[in-house]
C-alpha cells in the first residue's frame, strides 16, 4: 500500500522533471518545436494516471474522442500551411502566430490520441 502511494506521489513529478529536461532539447525548428512539444505534453499528461494506478481500461464514449481530435489536427494543419504560404479557404480563418496556442492544441491532441487509444472497447 505504502508503494502504491510512493508512486502516486513521485511518478508525476519524475514524469514532469523528464519533460523539463527534454523540452528545451527540441528548440530550434521553427514550427515543429510546438508540435513536438506538445504531442510529447500530452503524451505525458496522459500517462500520468495509468501509471499511477487509475486505469480504467473501459470507457464507453472514448471512441467519441475521434472528432474532437481530428478538429485539432485540422486546425494545427491548416496553422501550418498558413505558416508555409498555402492558404486554403476554410482553415486560413484559424491562423495564428502564437506558438502557446499550438503547444496547447498539440496537447490536447497527444492526450486525445493516448487516451483513445487506451480506452477503446
Amino acid at each position: 500500500m505504502f508503494l502504491r502511494k510512493l508512486c502516486v506521489i513521485v511518478l508525476p513529478l519524475v514524469m514532469a522533471a523528464l519533460l523539463c529536461l527534454v523540452l528545451p532539447v527540441l528548440e530550434g525548428m521553427p514550427f515543429w518545436t510546438e508540435v513536438f512539444q506538445g504531442l510529447l505534453l500530452g503524451v505525458m499528461l496522459a500517462l500520468v494516471l495509468p501509471l499511477c494506478g487509475a486505469t480504467k481500461k473501459r470507457e464507453p464514449f472514448s471512441g467519441l474522442l475521434w472528432a474532437p481530435l481530428t478538429a485539432l489536427i485540422l486546425a494545427v494543419t491548416g496553422q501550418y500551411l498558413a505558416l508555409i504560404g498555402i492558404n486554403v479557404p476554410v482553415l486560413s480563418l484559424l491562423k495564428t502566430g502564437d506558438s502557446h496556442v499550438i503547444l496547447v492544441e498539440c496537447a490536447f491532441i497527444g492526450f486525445l490520441s493516448v487516451q483513445m487509444i487506451r480506452t477503446r472497447k
